[in-house]
């Protein structure tokens, strides 16, 4: 009961961020040295396409663990989050320290139906993409709730914040309507496949960004942070790669663009 009162009077007080911050510092649990390693192995990862002052976009930031590391390689961020709940937290942890668009990316303008799951993580603009894992591996989740979010394109993001250096798109299903609102190439951008149920989404992106410039391959499987290819191989070799049945087997992770 006393714990419990001591809690509520510290987060009433804003403190408690701070002394959690504290305790994980310098009386870190076995979990948070786990945590540690991995910041460590994805501030490296990353490292490899953004350079300080180098502008970012967290297309699906979620709860921001990509938009922390992109802030500690001293990026600025445009995180891109339509959940209201999301961009809550996104607000509380990272403050005026990055811009927050509260809008989906699309094809176009406009409005859509976003779709949301009690794990904010599979939430989605694509109700094919639920029909196809629903039964599979989230079987144990639910799309109960629903909202219309308004929507913009990559282009008028560019148009607003410049051209980024590198841009994650994680939007469950979503990513070929997210990339159809991009004309341009991008010097590197990623996008989450998920395989064998979504195969054709990851074909159809690698297609379309093939049509904006000659570009280079590679990727990750799961939240691994390590190139799977030990050299980068063409949009042509990626699309054989994907239809093979070993990377049907991958079950997710990301795959890398580069234009050349």
């Amino acid at each position: 009961m006393i714990k419990e009162l001591l809690k509520k009077i510290i987060v009433s007080a804003g403190l408690y961020p701070f002394l959690l911050s504290t305790k994980k510092k310098y009386f870190p649990s076995k979990s948070d040295i786990a945590e540690r390693k991995i910041l460590s192995e994805r501030e490296k990862f990353y490292s490899q396409f953004i350079k300080e002052g180098d502008l970012c976009f967290d297309v699906g930031a979620n709860l921001g663990n990509r938009t922390e590391i992109f802030l500690k390689l001293k990026a600025k961020v445009i995180a891109i989050e339509p959940q209201k709940s999301c961009s809550r937290i996104l607000k509380a942890k990272f403050g005026n320290r990055i811009t927050i668009v509260e809008k989906g990316l699309g094809e176009s303008e406009g409005t859509n139906e976003l779709f949301i799951s009690d794990a904010s993580t599979i939430s989605t603009f694509s109700k094919d993409w639920i029909t196809s894992l629903k039964e599979t591996r989230f079987k144990e989740y639910s799309w109960n709730d629903s909202e219309t979010v308004q929507m913009t394109t990559m282009d008028a993001l560019i148009n607003q914040y410049g051209k980024p250096a590198f841009c994650k798109i994680d939007v469950e299903g979503f990513e070929v309507e997210v990339l159809k609102g991009l004309s341009q190439p991008l010097k590197v951008l990623s996008f989450e496949y998920c395989v064998p149920e979504q195969i054709n989404n990851a074909i159809k992106c690698i297609e379309y960004l093939a049509k904006l410039g000659a570009i280079k391959c590679n990727y990750t499987i799961g939240e691994d942070m390590q190139f799977i290819l030990q050299s980068w191989i063409s949009g042509t070799e990626m699309l054989m790669l994907i239809n093979s049945p070993g990377f049907k087997k991958n079950s997710f992770g990301d795959i890398y663009v580069a234009f050349e």
